[in-house]
């Protein structure tokens, strides 16, 4: 059977979803990767229209994006997951929390918040849709890509990396994206997500900072803050290591609550 969604997987042990967002792929996520397989089974796929996803028909809503990544997990046979989705992922990560909570054992929304805040992202909607089509999705992202570092002279091979994971985005894939996301609002929402949640990002995050990180934890009852240092919307990239223990930490607490609770059934 063909396989709903390109993915890459290494690791081994509970199963950790990483969903890359607008302008991007699957190749993101390498470096961390790399660093969480001895403790999961992480998996990393590309979404439709995206990486070497292209060739599919793109996601129009919120749901279907969702819906993508619970045909994903039940093509590998995984009940329960965790998830993390940066940036644009954080939406379909969302809408698991409110639709299918069963399905998740912890969930990560990094670079994220509850809608997309107009006023503070890179440029408008607008603009990238104009730039999109004007000069395709190479040259219209890759001056967005620069304003994703604190200190991009400082990351010159993680900067790279993140060239190569645009590689292979298409206008109508990342136009169906943006349609999709342009006026998603999850506030007075999230209430109710049984999961637990990490929200993590850089100090310097500018589509969604602090103050929006903030909203977005107190908007659920389970739900935690991590603001890592001078970085930006490429936080594990510009602060690796912190990056790596925060979530690692995150994720095997859970793991370890949710043994405590399987032994006393």
């Amino acid at each position: 059977m063909r396989p709903p969604l390109f993915y890459r997987r290494s690791g081994q042990g509970p199963a950790l979803l990483l969903l890359h967002g607008y302008a991007s792929s699957s190749l993101f996520w390498e470096p961390l990767r790399r660093e969480l397989e001895p403790d999961f089974d992480v998996i990393a796929p590309d979404w439709p229209g995206f990486g070497r996803s292209q060739s599919l028909e793109p996601c129009r809503t919120v749901q279907e994006f969702a819906g993508r990544v619970l045909d994903l997990a039940d093509f590998l046979g995984l009940e329960r997951f965790h998830v993390l989705g940066h940036s644009m992922g954080g939406f379909p990560v969302q809408e698991l929390l409110v639709s299918h909570p069963r399905r998740l054992a912890s969930a990560t929304l990094y670079g994220s918040g509850l809608r997309v805040d107009k006023a503070r992202r890179f440029e408008s909607i607008a603009q990238t849709m104009e730039r999109l089509e004007r000069q395709g999705p190479l040259a219209s992202s890759l001056p967005v890509l620069e304003k994703w570092f604190a200190r991009p002279g400082r990351h010159v091979g993680e900067r790279e990396l993140c060239r190569r994971a645009l590689q292979g985005m298409t206008v109508e894939g990342a136009a169906a994206a943006l349609n999709a996301f342009e006026s998603v609002d999850y506030t007075g929402r999230l209430g109710q997500a049984q999961a637990p949640v990490l929200v993590i990002l850089g100090q310097h995050e500018r589509s969604h900072p602090p103050a929006s990180a903030l909203a977005l934890v107190q908007a659920m009852t389970q739900a935690s803050l991590c603001v890592l240092p001078d970085c930006g919307h490429a936080a594990h990239l510009e602060q690796p290591v912190l990056f790596v223990q925060a979530l690692r930490q995150f994720l095997l607490r859970r793991e370890r609550l949710q043994g405590s609770v399987r032994a006393t059934c």
